[in-house]
């Protein structure tokens, strides 16, 4: 290649502008369109994946995955996601405007005007599950009551809320949202902002290295990172590094609690029957742990919505999915609840509706939830769930003493288990004599 050429080649190096929306603002689809319009870029970049993009246009299937919502914490990844999508609709709904009308304004605009579209930002459940696994369990649970606080009392104080729609896009408020989040969860922050900012930057600065003039259309709260990245694509962290599946925390208190409610079920059979306490009270003890786990597994299944099978089933595995941190009733009760419902993705719209009710009274409207199957499936699973872990925090204290009494009482069993343990170690000791 000769230096003219090599000079020729660099001078075609592409450029990126970025317009900076609110989601749900009137005035961001004009900026948009207008934009666009002015300056025909050979591409506009839209903050979309490849689903939410199909989604947009109509073409995506209506049929959900439901067993990926009942693998680990999938379910609580998918809530954390409805929620956030519900704040969102009903912003939208106080300034009539529909959730993502500046991105639907752009790939509008580019494709009456036959320009290039191109979608920058990463698969939107690669980013939901690496966000949820960089929280805390603090932070999920904070998260968690937060935004259902916010959904049950969102209508109570919003004439007196002061937020107007160019605040949204202000870039001194925008800055102080995302400090404030940061504040809240900075594992999170990372994983929603940060990573994204970055992973957006890495497919502008391709585009624009192959010559293209872009237009990007990112949500305000990006715009400033990205902007410092392309500014400087050096800085970027490595792309390997911004998509696949996040490992959870090597340590969990969830996990360890589990592992030791198991050892502690395990052993304290053990040493009751190496201290020679009779079968039948043995029997017995297993017998109530089965029962006292499965009614409570069975009944709140029950309560919220299950079918007659997915509650027995549910019930009838509780008291072995109690000793064991890897396994859970809920997911099988949910299996067996899916052989009778079909969700989708409208169930999510068809449940932001019914939040939207606000005249009628809570009961009344969780009626209604419970009728739009993907809302009954996470209530079974999450309610059989719940009823396992009730039961097996009540049985050492409601059902124990009562059993406890034909070996002589609570003491009497303490009593039988240190023999146990004697005997366990003068068994041992001969052993290994």
């Amino acid at each position: 290649m000769t230096e003219r050429s090599a000079s020729m080649e660099r001078v075609k190096e592409g450029s990126v502008r970025l317009v900076g929306t609110a989601h749900i603002s009137a005035d961001s689809v004009a900026e948009v369109e207008e934009t666009i319009e002015a300056e025909r870029p050979d591409v506009v970049a839209v903050e979309l994946d490849e689903g939410r993009y199909r989604q947009l246009k109509g073409e995506l299937p209506d049929d959900l995955d439901a067993g990926d919502l009942l693998r680990g914490n999938t379910v609580f990844q998918f809530l954390a996601y409805w929620m956030l999508s519900y704040v969102q609709t009903r912003l939208g709904e106080r300034f009539d405007i529909e959730p993502g009308a500046d991105m639907r304004a752009a790939v509008e605009t580019a494709e009456t005007l036959g320009l290039g579209i191109a979608l920058v930002d990463r698969d939107i459940q690669t980013t939901i599950q690496r966000f949820w696994a960089r929280m805390t369990f603090l932070e999920k649970l904070r998260l968690i009551g937060g935004l259902f606080l916010g959904m049950v009392g969102y209508d109570a104080g919003r004439e007196g809320d002061p937020l107007e729609m160019e605040d949204l896009t202000d870039a001194d408020v925008v800055t102080a949202m995302m400090a404030e989040f940061r504040r809240f969860s900075p594992g999170g922050a990372e994983a929603l902002i940060d990573e994204r900012d970055a992973y957006i930057a890495h497919e502008l600065v391709s585009l624009r290295e192959r010559g293209h003039d872009v237009l990007a259309v990112v949500g305000a709260g990006h715009r400033e990172g990205i902007e410092r990245y392309l500014e400087n694509p050096e800085r970027l962290p490595p792309m390997e590094s911004l998509v696949g599946t996040q490992g959870g925390r090597r340590f969990s208190w969830y996990k360890l609690i589990g592992y030791l409610i198991a050892i502690g079920f395990l052993g304290f059979f053990f040493l009751l029957a190496m201290a020679g306490v009779r079968d039948g009270f043995l029997l017995r003890l297993f017998a109530a742990w089965f029962l006292f786990n499965g009614i409570f597994a069975f009944t709140l299944a029950k309560v919220a919505g299950a079918h007659w099978s997915s509650a027995g089933v549910g019930g009838a595995i509780a008291w072995m999915t109690s000793v064991n941190p890897l396994l859970a009733p809920g997911w099988f009760a949910g299996y067996v609840e899916l052989r009778h419902i079909s969700v989708n993705v409208a169930d999510i719209g068809r449940l932001n509706e019914i939040l939207a009710d606000e005249e009628s009274p809570i009961g009344e409207l969780f009626g209604r939830m419970i009728d739009v199957p993907l809302f009954r499936l996470i209530a079974v699973v999450a309610a059989t769930n719940i009823g396992s872990i009730i039961a097996t925090l009540l049985f050492p204290i409601v059902v124990l003493p009562w059993l406890a009494a034909d070996i002589g009482g609570v003491g009497a069993v303490g009593d039988r288990m240190l023999a146990g343990a004697r005997n366990s170690a003068e068994l041992i000791w001969g052993l290994v004599r």
